[in-house]
């Protein structure tokens, strides 16, 4: 059993580094690509009514948090105790937590549900963001999203189908981190195409619903990238650069504000100043 523990916890850890040292920041004026018709049909869109949002004052800004595994480790790992703390502070500032769809109307209408409002996401898609940070977002009735990586579904302490449809059934979006988590710059772009359209139709059969979100992984891309993943039907996608979201970073070129552990509530109230 020691062995067994060893070993599972290396195998995280690595991923995790990996995710950790790899990330950098790449972006790039992208043209309008075509559009890349997929074959299969998709299931129908949610319908959202934003008529009792506020209007924001100027173009709408929106946190976009970033995290991967609620545990101790290493600077990508965020404690349970810390990501508790950070939930119910955001809880108690009146924050909207909102779904990928909210958030595509927050950056296109320029609206939010309340005055302040966030989207909560975690990389990677590990089993403790269903088994620790999922009852403590159930607790505050908060939404997020998981950018799962559809080849390690069920994983190395990934999540499983089973757990992924539990989150959804708890207003947990999943959506896509590509099939296999390749670095997308480092592929040709017929390669590229194929994890952003294999991803998309898992998904999309295995929630049933019509993904719209990618993050890519360990944050990097080219400008093809971009252009492939607005013409495979992505209406957002997620870098790594640091900020507060606005739809003129880019529909798929999104900022991120990086949740570190160790961060101060001061810290990590200092991080989403500017949403306003």
């Amino acid at each position: 059993m020691w062995k067994q523990t060893i070993v599972s916890g290396l195998v995280l850890t690595s991923v995790l580094a990996g995710c950790s040292s790899q990330e950098d920041q790449h972006s790039q004026k992208v043209t309008k690509p075509t559009p890349i018709h997929d074959q299969k049909k998709e299931p129908a869109k949610k319908t959202i009514d934003t008529s009792s949002w506020q209007a924001t004052n100027g173009p709408a800004k929106l946190p976009i948090l970033m995290y991967h595994s609620i545990s101790s480790g290493n600077t990508l790992r965020v404690p349970k105790a810390e990501f508790a703390k950070q939930m119910k502070w955001l809880h108690a500032h009146d924050y909207a937590t909102l779904s990928p769809e909210e958030a595509y109307r927050v950056f296109t209408e320029n609206k939010k549900p309340k005055k302040k409002a966030v989207l909560i996401t975690f990389d990677d898609g590990y089993g403790d963001n269903f088994t620790d940070a999922l009852p403590i977002l159930k607790r505050y009735h908060m939404k997020a999203t998981v950018f799962m990586i559809g080849d390690l579904i069920g994983k190395h302490h990934h999540l499983t189908k089973q757990q992924l449809q539990q989150m959804a059934d708890a207003n947990i979006s999943i959506q896509s981190h590509t099939m296999a988590h390749q670095e997308l710059n480092t592929l040709a772009p017929a390669r590229q195409k194929n994890e952003m359209i294999r991803s998309k139709r898992l998904f999309n059969k295995l929630m049933h619903q019509q993904t719209i979100m990618l993050s890519y992984p360990v944050g990097r891309y080219t400008d093809q990238t971009v252009a492939l993943a607005q013409a495979t039907g992505y209406k957002m996608a997620v870098t790594t650069h640091p900020g507060i979201a606005m739809k003129k970073d880019g529909m798929q070129t999104l900022p991120r504000v990086r949740i570190s552990p160790g961060m101060s509530e001061a810290a990590f109230a200092g991080m989403l100043k500017g949403d306003q």
